[in-house]
């Protein structure tokens, strides 16, 4: 009875392996995973110099891994399963309440001394300097986080870095309250960002009079999936809107990334809401120095040092300045320093969301 049932095992077994086999050389070869928004990897180049360097071997096996069949299948069912068997959160992102997928808290490994880089810099400009750190999503979204979660060390950090930014003569601009306070969506279900409105809410603290929300002609676009949603591989969530506020038409805008330089005449890039992320809607995705110019606006110049939460802020700033700079550090390779000593800005604002500003390094390359 035994061996007739391990025979049986044997040839599903066998079955199953041969099957899959079969499949992955007869089933066409995706180029991109749409849940994961990534190029998937294409079959390894065999040669004498990628064999004996080891990159055939390990393209071969990201190769497989990419394009085993239904893979997006059979990942989800993984990330479901741990889901529902009590471990939400071991992809780092949580599913909470009424859709929304947060990411879990990040560490605070350089965040110290990402704050006393700007406030390094601080001294040296004589330019006013704000400092804004947006918190995240789980830090305000409380009530839409699972029962059982780590703490956020948002609160802590913000205030250590405020209160020491001060005693630079930065100011700081906390938007905690107000975020907390608000009954419009300030997060993006699927992704880390602030919404439009989020952005909307930030820029009513950063300047006087600003524009109300009946000013703006707001269009809103479907089908939305963010980076949280990509990481999660809960892949069966609903997508968001990605709302779009009007700016100034007369506003001028220049991209630069190296050598690379274009002109253009929209802050809207528009061709992204057709492709599979979405959010570079917003100024073309991230790019090492951007300027943008409102030629309705005489006066007024500053430079905005930024991760990728900025670029939906930028079209609601842009209305007040006549001229607009943004640097990402990630990407920009002069010196923060001779670029204001250049440009002779009014003010700079820096602006990171809180993950941003713990993890990266790149902040150090102010000088």
């Amino acid at each position: 009875m035994n061996k007739a049932r391990d025979i049986v095992l044997a040839i599903i077994f066998t079955a199953f392996i041969f099957s899959m086999l079969l499949m992955f050389v007869l089933l066409p070869k995706s180029e991109v995973s749409y849940n994961e928004k990534r190029n998937l990897q294409k079959p390894p180049v065999l040669s004498i110099s990628s064999i004996f360097d080891g990159s055939f071997e390990g393209d071969t096996d990201k190769y497989l891994t990419d394009h085993f069949p239904f893979r997006d299948t059979f990942v989800a069912i993984s990330s479901y399963f741990d889901l529902y068997t009590g471990r939400n959160g071991v992809n780092g992102v949580y599913k909470g309440k009424d859709g929304y997928l947060i990411n879990t808290p990040v560490s605070d490994k350089y965040f110290t001394a990402n704050i006393m880089a700007i406030e390094d810099f601080a001294k040296q400009t004589r330019a006013d300097t704000v400092l804004m750190i947006v918190p995240t999503a789980g830090s305000i979204l409380e009530d839409k986080l699972p029962k059982n979660h780590m703490e956020y060390p948002d609160n802590s950090l913000i205030d250590k870095a405020y209160s020491e930014a001060e005693e630079y003569g930065i100011k700081t601009v906390d938007i905690r309250d107000k975020f907390k306070g608000e009954t419009e969506q300030v997060y993006y279900k699927t992704d880390h960002h602030w919404t439009s409105y989020g952005a909307y809410t930030a820029y009513k603290e950063l300047v006087q009079n600003p524009y109300q929300i009946s000013d703006f002609d707001v269009k809103s676009y479907g089908g939305f999936y963010g980076t949280t949603y990509s990481k999660s591989a809960l892949w069966h969530e609903k997508s968001d809107n990605i709302e779009i506020f009007d700016y100034p038409k007369s506003a001028d805008v220049k991209i630069c990334d190296g050598t690379d330089e274009k002109n253009c005449s929209d802050i809207f890039f528009f061709e992204h809401l057709k492709s599979l992320d979405k959010y570079p809607v917003f100024l073309d995705g991230n790019h090492a120095y951007t300027r943008i110019v409102n030629n309705d606006v005489e006066n007024g110049k500053i430079l905005i040092v930024k991760d990728s939460y900025a670029n939906s802020l930028a079209p609601f700033l842009i209305r007040h300045y006549n001229t607009l700079d943004m640097v990402d550090l990630r990407y920009y390779t002069d010196i923060v320093s001779e670029l204001d000593k250049k440009e002779n800005y009014d003010k700079i604002i820096f602006i990171y969301g809180l993950s941003t500003m713990a993890e990266t390094t790149d902040i150090n390359m102010l000088y």
